[in-house]
């Protein structure tokens, strides 16, 4: 949806109450930049030669003179994005900002770990993964850390990007917890060092 501002409403996503709001950003360009700047926080901001300290901040200026640079937007439309955005990817703070989760830069993003974790969390993957998922667990692949979604509906979402029918895990994140596991919340998405097989289960939906 479209991203704005109103001197009455504030700021909106979608359409102003009033009617009298302006629009920053547009659905279509919003969504390129918010891929853009995900990757340029989690995985490539080096190449456009972006300082990002070791817990993932980085300066919002130097972000938005790169994607001013290429898309032509500013200051409030990046703000707009990281406030609006669904996956709560981002946070700005004291004129920084940086990426939650999802790194495949070196980062710590100092989150707390184990606290306020649902007793079960879910998986979405391409079928063809099953078979070795069920052998060796959950990987963090070319990520980090293994991203868990705390509904199946969510890790449906997630596992649609890979396969038009994802398969489905359970995880017991309670007893991955009590063998020693660390879980972490990051906006909406929990992840985690590793699942072994012992601690999944396959869905049939």
């Amino acid at each position: 949806m479209d991203l704005g501002i109103c001197k009455k409403c504030g700021e909106f996503e979608g359409f102003c109450k009033c009617g009298n709001g302006a629009i920053i950003i547009d659905a279509k360009k919003r969504e390129v930049v918010s891929k853009f700047l995900s990757g340029l926080l989690r995985h490539f901001g080096h190449k456009y030669g972006l300082r990002i300290d070791k817990h993932g901040w980085t300066s919002l200026d130097e972000v938005t003179k790169i994607i001013s640079k290429k898309y032509n937007v500013g200051t409030d439309a990046i703000k707009l994005i990281v406030k609006f955005d669904k996956k709560n990817r981002f946070e700005i703070k004291n004129s920084k900002i940086r990426a939650k989760y999802g790194h495949t830069i070196d980062v710590d993003v100092n989150w707390s770990e184990n606290e306020f974790i649902p007793n079960k969390l879910y998986h979405g993957t391409h079928p063809k993964n099953v078979l070795s998922i069920l052998n060796e667990g959950l990987k963090p692949m070319k990520r980090k850390e293994v991203h868990l979604s705390s509904t199946i509906q969510d890790a449906i979402e997630v596992g649609k990007r890979y396969a038009k029918k994802p398969a489905i895990f359970e995880i017991n994140a309670k007893s991955l917890i009590k063998s020693g596991f660390k879980v972490r919340k990051k906006g909406k998405v929990y992840t985690t060092d590793f699942v072994p097989p012992e601690f999944l289960r396959l869905l049939k939906l």
